[in-house]
């Protein structure tokens, strides 16, 4: 399993419409190989958007991520958030054997 997580900070004004291209992109990924699934979350007690993907591999994600985030390219995020947004990118170590330090 592979998960990427976007988080985003958007301006107060613009949350809608950051959770509005993050569902075009969820649309985007249904059905899109190896990936398990996707969609935006909202924090409870803030103003961040969070957008999860879930892979069943790094290569499928290597491969599918560019063309299903393609639809959100042309979104103007420069104005719509506060801050750069962080994208973190996740291996599944749950089942990993071994030292941690080789992970």
């Amino acid at each position: 399993m592979f998960m990427q997580m976007t988080i985003y900070t958007p301006k107060p004004e613009f949350l809608g419409e950051v959770i509005a291209s993050m569902n075009r992109v969820r649309l985007a990924g249904l059905g899109t190989p190896g990936l398990d699934a996707i969609g935006p979350w909202r924090e409870a007690d803030g103003g961040r958007a969070v957008g999860i993907a879930l892979w069943e591999s790094r290569r499928h994600f290597e491969e599918h991520a560019e063309a299903v985030f393609a639809v959100a390219d042309d979104d103007p995020f420069e104005r719509w958030l506060a801050a750069p947004p962080e994208r973190i990118l996740l291996d599944d170590v749950g089942a990993a054997p071994g030292n941690p330090e080789e992970w």
